[in-house]
């Protein structure tokens, strides 16, 4: 059923996407607006380099993981491509992205990438794009809301509750949005990954993947588990029964432009949200300095639920990648664009500038990385962390998994829920392929 809805859309727009595309240059690179201190700095060398001109085409963060889909599936997408670490197996799969082996073995840069977080960016034993960065994810807080309802900081709570009492009191502090809870389809991915799957890691147990979307020993989808009730009550709690945030960021134009108005505007509680916001609470091209950073928010672990046996606390990590169309026309020039953009000292400043998390061992392993306090710690999350499903069929779950939280905002009870998102699976995948927990 959504397979069929996605693939009518793509239809819908192939003939807009062709019409809107602008005029190809020998190398086009297609990227979104909050990563252009990265690549611009290597359009330029690559532009020096070789006299060639690059097509940048650069857009706003809202909707960029839709628009490349339909890009690569209409045959209309640049010749270099910014893409989410989850899109890349799917993509590689369906013949959309070139395998970059033969091209990465040639560059002496390579060897410092770290092999475990190639791993998001391959598909059956091949190197399909290079990540950016990799991230962990957090509960940020505003440290002035915190001191205004009486809360202690630093702020280390230990079950969900714990969390959804603090909402409570920045509720009764009169605090607008006391915690911002990514949920609905326009959260797109953030929905999925920012909110469900952290809270789902720590609902239940992790044997047989519990706590999981995907049993990963059967590759059969988890349709209704405990785990997937508890982490939709809790939704349910946020936004319905307790009334802990108005669900009105979830829906906003610019979702992160509206989340960074609320924090200037101290109108925010917790936020449920990743280590980028070191940046990104700001300006992910060009934040304010450290010291004014921590003066305005913190940050602690998810916590698990508290159920016997369940993590006490939980992370998942993604990225960023940047890989080459299979359509490209020159592709190794394309990947010069690549190898120019990931150049050490670009990589390196722009990765160190930025707070991001590095993936290269050249990059992780220098001073000036060890030193950051933020990147110290934060990186101490990435030492228990997970990944997502990152199979085929994974970007169908997740638009489900969205839509699921978007019908809590609407008001369906958790069991309903629940068994529209198993019958939906069942829908996609076939019964054999889906299972229940009790």
């Amino acid at each position: 059923m959504l397979k069929n809805v996605l693939l009518g859309s793509v239809a819908a727009l192939a003939m807009t996407s062709a019409l809107s595309a602008p005029a190809r240059a020998e190398v086009s690179f297609m990227y979104a607006e909050w990563i252009a201190a990265l690549v611009e700095p290597g359009i330029e060398a690559f532009e020096a380099e070789t006299g060639e001109t690059v097509n940048a085409i650069k857009l706003p963060g809202q909707g960029y993981d839709q628009r490349i889909a339909l890009d690569l599936a209409a045959g209309t997408a640049a010749d270099v491509n910014l893409m989410d670490s989850f899109m890349v197996s799917e993509l590689a799969s369906a013949g959309y992205l070139h395998p970059l082996d033969e091209l990465l073995a040639g560059w002496d840069q390579f060897e410092y990438y770290m092999p475990g977080l190639l791993e998001v960016a391959s598909y059956q034993g091949q190197v399909y794009a290079l990540p950016t960065d990799t991230d962990v994810r957090m509960l940020w807080y505003d440290v002035s809301n915190f001191e205004k309802a009486g809360i202690p900081t630093p702020w280390e709570p230990k079950t969900w509750d714990d969390v959804l009492d603090a909402a409570q009191k920045l509720k009764d502090a009169g605090v607008r949005y006391p915690f911002q809870l990514p949920a609905g389809t326009k959260q797109a991915e953030a929905a999925t990954m920012q909110g469900v799957y952290m809270a789902l890691l720590g609902a239940d147990v992790p044997e047989d993947d519990r706590n999981r979307l995907l049993n990963r020993e059967t590759g059969q989808w988890i349709g209704d588990s405990p785990a997937l009730r508890r982490t939709f009550d809790l939704f349910h709690q946020v936004y319905v029964e307790r009334e802990l945030n108005t669900a009105e960021l979830n829906y906003a134009t610019d979702i992160g432009a509206a989340v960074r108005a609320a924090l200037a505007a101290d109108e925010l509680g917790i936020l449920a949200s990743g280590s980028w916001e070191d940046a990104c609470l700001w300006d992910c091209n060009n934040p304010p300095s450290r010291e004014e950073r921590d003066a305005m928010v913190a940050w602690t672990p998810w916590p698990g639920s508290g159920v016997e046996g369940a993590k006490t606390t939980t992370n998942i990590s993604g990225g960023w990648t940047i890989g080459i169309n299979a359509n490209a026309a020159d592709k190794d020039m394309a990947f010069k664009l690549i190898s120019a953009i990931f150049d050490e000292g670009n990589f390196k400043e722009w990765t160190l500038a930025n707070h991001r998390m590095a993936v290269r061992t050249d990059i992780s392993e220098s001073p000036e990385y060890t030193a950051d306090p933020f990147l110290a710690e934060a990186t101490k999350l990435a030492a228990d962390t997970t990944g997502r499903d990152t199979v085929p069929g994974y970007q169908t779950v997740s638009a489900l998994i969205q839509q699921a939280t978007a019908d809590i905002l609407d008001g369906v009870p958790p069991d309903q829920v629940v068994q529209e998102y198993h019958d939906a699976l069942v829908d996609e995948f076939g019964e054999e392929n889906v299972i229940t927990y009790e």
